[in-house]
């Protein structure tokens, strides 16, 4: 077999199209006349849209990557679709701009509902930045157009401006919530916040009830009393000496006056001894004599006897008396009362000292000193448990100044975390406020919707390429399958396949003027239609 006829050569393609060729037109008409009929007959769309710019706001906004921020605006919008596009928002539309009237014999309100979803379009619109990461331009959602289409430009228009109003009013109502709920759990935590601070002012103040004295704000206090009481124990222990010294000088000079008084009465009982001997023994009896020696060692001379001659003779009187008649007798008893009366009063003892103004005066004056000292020792005990009670004060100082800064310092972060809520609570608030109107939208619009002129779609030229496109190729395809199917003998190298033999000679098909006219008319009818097809779409467009 020759190896050559198991390619076929561009001769045989050309010849196999000749066979198929009405297979091949056949099926371009179709097909394409198919794409034609569509381009005419589908109906214009019109559209109408409002397109919107997100404004992200924010106290940390500038700290967002471009990446996190264009992803927060998507989820945002795609967070107002849902509420945008609810059943009731939809189909008080409808009720409100009667679109789709001719069709509400036909349809439910549901139906309705669901070709306007259908027709709704969201188109988000991007900005080219770089990603300081990467270093690489991203597209970035800086807003979107919210569109309509319908097959009358009024029911376009309307249903834009409505979809958009509902966009602005959905995106203040979210602001609103968000900002109303943040104002609620502000309010909450300021709650909190102020019992925490009241709780933080109770401790507070119980500690400084238990710790009144060691407080931190009382350490100059503290040094200041603790230098005044001992500035004030050591004047107590200055008068103490004092007073010790002054008490003992003036013991000293009583002590001179008790001597002296000693020396009074021996005297006198010397005296009294004298007498009283004289009088048993007379003057020159022994014991007179020794007697009269001591007086005379004390006095520096002789006794002085003529104050007690009576007081001799009352006793000389006794003594004879007591020899005549007993201890009891009325004359003796009368001797004894006359002379102790003149002794009493001619005799000193003891107790002249009682009577003494210098001797009284000093132990008045001793008293008095001892009662002072007293005084001073009870006043000095009781600084020094003054004195040691302000140093375990100020012992105990850094415990409780630990303590005490701890609770203020809890206090402090409760108030400024109260400040910062009441802050953020009246800033809330205002957005509450402003998010009601206008002044507070994210979403701003900056191209309204309009009445549109010219429809959208359908891309009637762009049907009757592609179906030109689809029409070649398929015919194509129908070509090579049918002359794949078909198990005719045609020809030189179909004879030489089948039998292996190479033919002699090959005769042509002869054709006829009439066949070839038919041919040429037939390519004159298709071209116009063609032709025509692509000026009517042409026209429409």
């Amino acid at each position: 077999m020759n190896p050559s006829l198991d390619q076929p050569g561009l001769i045989d393609y050309i010849e196999t199209f000749r066979r198929r060729r009405k297979v091949f037109m056949t099926t371009i008409c179709v097909f394409f006349g198919v794409a034609v009929l569509a381009a005419i007959l589908l109906p214009d769309i019109y559209r109408s849209g409002t397109e919107m710019r997100i404004d992200l706001e924010g106290p940390n906004i500038d700290l967002l990557e471009p990446l996190a921020l264009t992803s927060y605006a998507d989820q945002y919008i795609n967070s107002l679709q849902r509420r945008v596009m609810t059943y009731d928002e939809v189909t008080t539309w409808i009720k409100e701009t009667n679109v789709y009237s001719e069709l509400r014999d036909e349809l439910s309100l549901p139906d309705l509902y669901s070709i306007v979803l259908d027709n709704i379009r969201i188109e988000m619109v991007t900005t080219e930045a770089m990603d300081p990461r990467s270093g690489r331009p991203v597209s970035l959602i800086t807003g979107f157009v919210a569109a309509f289409e319908a097959e009358e430009p009024q029911q376009a228009f309307m249903i834009a401006e409505k979809l958009a109003a509902t966009f602005l009013a959905k995106d203040r109502e979210i602001r609103t919530e968000r900002a109303a709920a943040t104002s609620s759990f502000l309010l909450e935590e300021i709650d909190i916040n102020r019992k925490k601070i009241v709780k933080l002012e109770n401790r507070i103040a119980s500690f400084k009830q238990d710790n009144a004295g060691s407080l931190p704000e009382l350490m100059g206090l503290n040094m200041s009393v603790t230098d005044r009481t001992e500035r004030d124990m050591e004047s107590v222990r200055s008068e103490i000496r004092i007073l010790q010294q002054d008490k003992i000088f003036r013991e000293s000079q009583l002590e001179e006056i008790r001597q002296r008084s000693k020396s009074d009465n021996r005297l006198r009982q010397l005296e009294d001894e004298y007498l009283l001997a004289i009088s048993r023994y007379g003057p020159e009896h022994p014991d007179v004599i020794r007697i009269r020696r001591q007086v005379a060692a004390l006095t520096g001379g002789a006794i002085d006897s003529g104050e007690s001659d009576e007081i001799v003779q009352l006793e000389r009187a006794l003594a004879e008396a007591l020899q005549k008649y007993s201890d009891l007798h009325p004359d003796v008893l009368a001797l004894q009362r006359r002379l102790e009366t003149l002794r009493s009063g001619n005799s000193a003892s003891v107790s002249d000292l009682d009577i003494n103004p210098r001797y009284l005066q000093l132990r008045a004056q001793i008293n008095a000193i001892d009662t002072q000292i007293a005084g001073l020792r009870d006043r000095a005990r009781m600084l020094q448990v003054k004195y040691d009670e302000i140093q375990d004060r100020i012992a105990l100082m850094p415990q409780v100044e630990k303590r005490y800064l701890a609770l203020n310092r809890d206090l402090r972060t409760e108030q400024l975390a109260f400040e910062d809520l009441r802050s953020r609570l009246t800033q809330a608030q205002q957005t509450e406020s402003y998010e009601s109107g206008d002044l507070g939208a994210r979403l701003v619009k900056i191209r309204n919707a309009s009445l549109p002129i010219e429809p959208v779609a359908p891309p009637r030229l762009a049907i009757v390429i592609l179906g030109g496109i689809l029409a070649v190729t398929l015919a194509v395809g129908a070509a090579v399958l049918a002359e794949t199917l078909d198990r005719s003998v045609r020809g030189r190298r179909d004879i030489q396949m089948l039998v292996n033999i190479i033919p002699i000679a090959e005769i042509p098909i002869i054709r006829g003027s009439a066949s070839i006219l038919q041919r040429r008319r037939r390519a004159v009818i298709i071209a116009a239609v063609v032709g025509g097809a692509i000026l009517l779409i042409w026209s429409g467009t």
